[in-house]
């Protein structure tokens, strides 16, 4: 089924380099495509940059479906003005998520570090979003995996974060031992060397 989808993309690349937003037919399309490999992936393209576009296979934080992914990466075709990229890179998290209407961004978000005795190694994040009410609380839980994934990276995310809660943050996020957000990979890295050394 890979290379089937590979033999979609080369016929329709030029169409694809073309689409400038999801609301494209084609993209939905597109997805159709990919969905037919394995119903959990997705993609994202890259704004095109120095004539070049990356196309970005993401299996939406499942980590089941990584190495499917990297197969896939690895057999796609050399094609002009295209890169592509197995799961979302690390991006930081300087940017700002739209879902269902609503503005997430992530540096106005909070995490307090949750750790259990029995699973030393294991880390969970307890997001504060700023005013989240209860009717917005599905979206928010999806809007911060989003976030989470673009921020670390997919496979980054899967590989330290393996819980996540997300609640309204609280007014002095700081007293109650929360960090910010944008802090975190710095956190993981302290993390991982503290855990080496123990």
């Amino acid at each position: 089924m890979s290379s089937q989808f590979w033999d979609w993309f080369r016929a329709h690349s030029a169409k694809l380099w073309a689409i400038t937003n999801a609301d494209d037919p084609l993209w939905d399309t597109a997805l159709g495509q990919l969905q037919r490999v394995a119903p959990g992936l997705r993609f994202e393209m890259s704004e095109p940059r120095d004539r070049c576009r990356d196309f970005v296979i993401t299996a939406q934080g499942d980590s089941k479906l990584f190495p499917l992914v990297d197969s896939m990466v690895a057999a796609a075709p050399a094609l002009p003005r295209w890169t592509f990229t197995p799961l979302k890179p690390a991006m930081g998290f300087d940017f700002t998520h739209y879902y269902e209407g609503v503005v997430y961004d992530p540096k106005t978000m909070w995490f307090l570090p949750l750790e259990r005795p029995e699973r030393p190694r294991d880390l969970g994040l307890r997001v504060g979003v700023p005013s989240l009410r209860e009717l917005d609380q599905d979206a928010a839980e999806f809007a911060v995996t989003i976030i989470l994934e673009t921020g670390l990276g997919e496979r980054e995310r899967a590989a330290d974060v393996q819980h996540v809660e997300v609640v309204r943050k609280p007014n002095d996020p700081g007293k109650e031992g929360y960090i910010e957000l944008p802090e975190l990979p710095a956190y993981i890295a302290w993390r991982k060397r503290k855990l080496a050394s123990s």
